[in-house]
């Protein structure tokens, strides 16, 4: 099949990608979760450990605690990098239960596991963090995070004494490939309701008050067994502007529809229940049903669920499951867009104006569930202008040599193995990796912690980089969209700014910076808090040596120059010496994310770094 073989393509470069990076720091396990993170959406990162015991059957790879809902994410990774080049790697729910166990275990013996452990190392701090809070924790979500392919779907049931909600998550590699493809961009297609399943649906128009007309709104339910063939049908295709999509039905949402479905006496229930689908198309054949406010649905083109992922896979699941949906219907509001009428004669880019309406449809529908800002701003015009800039400018060479390669800015997530699948094997895409080698590629979440971290927010950085993001964005809201309020004369209140080749220099040259004290970092063997002294290092770097450091300059030369590299070493010294000692009983990694924190390092540290050089 066609899409096995793009599965296995995408497969090899992602493993790839992971092996280069394995050469580096040698361990394969870190830098697999770390390729995975950024498609987990969360509004935070975790902190990356390792722990395993073979014969213990014990094993950890990360945690997150949550003290204001008292809510512990564990990490496991189920990593294999070899399997045949000809078929899909396949894990089945037994394997996904074991591994997810290794997590449980360490969770339950980790007063055994402390008695026997080194008192130096960094997962240190998780035992401690659950022997301190282990009668607060009231949920424990274990994600397990696979190198193949979760095909049946099936939920994993676990349970921890003591502990009120256990959720086992499954990130696969079908869920990465999944959320890569749908970020990829959006193709129109239309589903012809009448004509392909015998069925309408009738909405009811919601008045609208005179506007600019850039919306027609309806309101109503959908029959959940047109929904759940519809889904069968068109799958992925519906939910690609769901930045929420979780193609998955599991974890206790989940499991409550699929319980209600489930039950007769309960059925009728659903749409009591359940918040329903929130929908977008850009057209439709749509029918006035008299001189009533109802409308008949007859086809949609480019028709996305932008909120209820989880309830359509659900649905869909008890549809194969076989469960009769006779009688069960869903909550409805469809929004067709009309940017194009509505903007025909005004000096605004359609697809822009169509793409904020959609992210804040998105944002605003998803209240039930966190959404990532790098998700919903991946198709501003600033990302758009940085992906841009990326392609076209060269990175500088030396000698007189020819210029071969560039950076590549990934603005949605998998967009440069998407990109690589695309081209054909061979030449041309060993001519494509020629000139955006993969250890060129950065993500957007990348890049806004190496800018936070220059320019003095180290803290922030450390939090993750959702959060990390979203300052960025704050800090260079310059370049973002232009305002949709318009003055007297038509003319946008607030005109967008364009990035400068310059700016976009600089920004990879923060990605220089950080590469620079990441190897100076490892070359000292420093034991722990990895991230958060790297982080920290170049912001005391910045604030300390700025005005004698120029981004241009490094982006010429493509990194720092020797001269830093002993100031670098002494930096990162006191950083992780600081980290340690300021935190006194607090979770390192937790007192690394403060402003306290960073403000605290400054004053005792900063006077006796700036004469280093």
């Amino acid at each position: 099949m066609i899409e096995d073989k793009r599965k296995l393509e995408f497969l090899q470069e992602f493993l790839d990608t992971v092996e280069q990076k394995a050469n580096v720091v040698g361990s394969r396990q870190t830098p697999f979760l770390q390729e995975v993170l950024p498609y987990i959406n969360m509004e935070d990162e975790p902190t990356l450990i390792y722990y395993a015991k073979r014969d213990l059957k014990l094993q950890i790879n990360g945690y997150l605690y949550f003290e204001d809902t008292n809510v512990l994410n564990l990490y496991v990774v189920d990593y294999e990098p070899l399997f045949e080049n000809d078929s899909i790697p396949v894990v089945n729910m037994t394997t996904i239960k074991e591994v997810a166990n290794k997590a449980k275990r360490f969770f339950t013996n980790v007063d055994s596991i402390l008695e026997i452990a080194d008192k130096s190392m960094e997962f240190l701090d998780l035992i401690k963090l659950i022997r301190s809070n282990r009668n607060e924790i009231e949920e424990v979500n274990i994600f397990v995070v696979s190198s193949k392919f979760y095909l049946t779907n099936k939920p994993i049931d676990l349970s921890i004494p003591g502990i009120e909600t256990v959720n086992v998550h499954v990130w696969d590699m079908d869920r990465v490939y999944k959320l890569s493809e749908a970020e990829q961009g959006i193709r129109d297609f239309d589903i012809p309701f009448e004509a392909e399943y015998n069925s309408t649906i009738q909405l009811m128009q919601v008045p609208s008050p005179e506007g600019n007309g850039l919306i027609v709104c309806y309101i109503g339910a959908i029959p959940a067994s047109l929904l759940a063939k519809l889904y069968d049908d068109w799958g992925p295709k519906l939910v690609e502007r769901n930045v929420r999509s979780f193609l998955q039905a599991r974890g206790g949402t989940n499991k409550g529809i699929r319980d209600t479905l489930k039950d007769p006496e309960q059925r009728e229930l659903f749409v009591a229940y359940n918040n329903g689908i929130s929908s977008v198309a850009k057209s439709g054949d749509i029918i006035q049903i008299g001189d009533s406010n109802l409308y008949e649905i007859k086809s949609l083109t480019g028709w996305q669920i932008v909120n209820g992922g989880q309830t359509t896979a659900s649905i869909h699941q008890a549809f194969k499951n076989d469960i009769d949906l006779e009688g069960v219907y869903v909550q409805t509001k469809l929004t067709i867009l009309n940017t194009g009428e509505a903007n025909a004669d005004q000096n605004v880019d359609r697809h822009d104006v169509e793409d904020q309406l959609i992210a804040k449809i998105s944002e605003y529908a998803n209240t039930q569930n966190k959404i990532n800002k790098s998700d919903l701003m991946a198709n501003t015009r600033f990302m758009s202008d940085i992906e841009k800039l990326s392609r076209n400018t060269w990175i500088p060479t030396f000698d007189n040599r020819k210029e071969e390669s560039k950076w590549y800015f990934e603005r949605a997530r998998g967009q440069y193995m998407v990109d690589i699948s695309r081209r054909s094997k061979g030449k041309e895409q060993t001519a494509f990796k020629k000139m955006y080698p993969k250890e060129k590629v950065l993500k957007k979440v990348e890049l806004a912690k190496y800018f936070m971290s220059w320019e003095g927010h180290p803290h922030v950085s450390s939090k993750g980089g959702e959060e990390a993001f979203k300052k960025f964005m704050d800090l260079n809201s310059q370049y973002g969209k232009q305002s949709l309020t318009t003055n007297e004369d038509g003319e946008a209140v607030k005109q967008v700014q364009n990035i400068s080749s310059d700016f976009y220099k600089e920004l990879i040259a923060r990605r220089l910076i950080n590469a620079y004290v990441s190897d100076v970092v490892d070359e000292m063997k420093l034991k722990g808090y990895r991230a958060n002294v790297i982080y920290y290092t170049v912001a005391m770097l910045g604030h300390l040596y700025k005005q004698r450091i120029s981004l241009i300059d490094v982006w010429n030369k493509q990194g720092l120059s020797e001269e830093w590299r002993d100031v670098v070493r002494i930096i990162a010294a006191n950083a992780l010496n600081y980290l340690r000692e300021s935190a006194g009983d607090q979770n390192v990694t937790q007192w690394a994310k403060k402003q306290d924190c960073w403000s605290g390092f400054i004053k005792e540290s900063a006077v006796v770094l700036r004469a280093l050089v």
